[in-house]
C-alpha cells in the first residue's frame, strides 16, 4: 500500500476525502477523457473488502479440503 499525506493533495480531494460520511462516497480518479485512473474508497469500506475478501478466500480454502478429503476416500 502506497501512503498519501493529506497536505500533498489538492482542496478538491482534501475536502472529498474530510467528508464525515464518506461510506457511500467512493472518489473516481479520472483521467482528461474520462478513463478511471483509480479510486479512493472510504476506511470503513476498505476493512469491509478486506472482510468479504477473507472470508471468500476461507470458503475456498474449506472447499479444497473437502474435495481433498473426498478424493481420499
Amino acid at each position: 500500500m502506497r501512503d498519501v499525506d493529506i497536505g500533498s493533495v489538492g482542496k478538491t480531494l482534501k475536502e472529498m476525502l474530510q467528508n464525515p460520511d464518506p461510506v457511500d462516497e467512493d472518489i473516481f480518479i479520472k483521467s482528461g477523457d474520462g478513463e478511471v485512473l483509480g479510486v479512493v474508497i472510504s476506511e470503513k469500506a476498505y476493512e469491509f473488502f478486506l472482510e468479504k475478501t477473507e472470508e471468500e478466500e476461507d470458503r475456498i480454502d474449506q472447499e479444497t479440503v473437502e474435495e481433498f478429503h473426498r478424493t481420499k476416500e
